[in-house]
């Protein structure tokens, strides 16, 4: 009973036991003139919950702050219409402490100065495996590519590091685990000779690679727990089009719920840049 139409409903169910709506204020806490307010623009409201009950089941996974942002509404109205439709997704148990200290790497500040790269698994429908490579830039929160594959190896590792070099240019740091794939010999020539610096985390430490490790969150929990792949042609297509809808339309947190491909576009925009960063 600590939002105020829940102690306005427990004030209503005093009065109608015989308490006045004085003393049962006063029980509460409550103003009487919050106890007696009525909505003064209802259609607002109604129309609100509309655009929030048919957007809903596309993005099930986004809360009210990414959903106000994406509808581009105002934040308060949908928190408020957010609570009584009863959209809240349920919290995640938090998760044990860990101890330690961390090894400070290199950060980034500024595209391509740092890309973090790491595999998901998962599997079809028939219980034949899936293995994705996840590369993102920690910049601008880009999913540069995620390759898919039965099993891929330190050689796919690199001609997916070569495109997207051609694509975006290269990274000054490539951060990853201690992974066979990407410690391998082959790898770490190949990144010797185009002058890009490995920077492995420890050992055991995942949290070290925070931006790959949420983003690899995210993708499991608004995709690859909702779909059921009957084809790796199938999976292809259906993460391409979510890695997409992830850089160009999901507004991003860390960027003020600006979208991951607008970032880059700002940074590479001397005059838009700092509007961007700001408002």
């Amino acid at each position: 009973m600590t939002t105020p139409s829940a102690r306005r409903e427990s004030a209503q169910v005093l009065v109608r036991r015989g308490v006045s709506q004085r003393k049962a204020c006063r029980y509460l806490g409550l103003s009487r003139r919050i106890s007696s307010y009525e909505l003064t623009q209802p259609e607002k409201d109604r129309a609100v919950a509309e655009k929030l009950l048919a957007a809903s089941p596309q993005v099930p996974r986004f809360g009210y702050r990414r959903m106000a942002a994406w509808l581009a509404l105002g934040e308060a109205r949908v928190r408020r219409q957010w609570r009584a439709l009863g959209l809240n997704i349920p919290r995640r148990r938090p998760r044990r402490r860990r101890s330690g200290s961390d090894i400070r790497l290199p950060g980034a500040v500024r595209p391509n100065a740092v890309w973090s790269y790491d595999f998901v698994h998962d599997q079809m429908v028939d219980g034949r495996a899936l293995k994705l490579l996840c590369v993102i830039d920690e910049y601008t929160r880009e999913c540069l590519a995620i390759e898919v594959g039965a099993s891929l190896r330190a050689q796919d590792v690199i001609l997916t590091l070569s495109r997207l070099m051609r694509l975006y240019g290269k990274p000054a740091f490539l951060r990853s685990d201690n992974g066979a794939e990407f410690a391998s010999a082959k790898v770490m020539r190949w990144l010797r000779d185009a002058a890009i610096g490995p920077a492995f985390i420890a050992p055991g430490s995942p949290w070290q690679n925070g931006f790959v490790e949420s983003f690899n969150g995210k993708l499991r929990d608004e995709l690859l727990n909702r779909e059921w792949f009957r084809s790796r042609t199938e999976a292809k297509v259906l993460i391409e089009r979510w890695r997409k809808f992830y850089n160009e339309q999901r507004p991003h947190s860390a960027h003020r719920y600006k979208t991951p491909a607008s970032i880059r576009q700002a940074w590479h925009e001397p005059d838009t840049i700092q509007s961007g960063l700001t408002t």
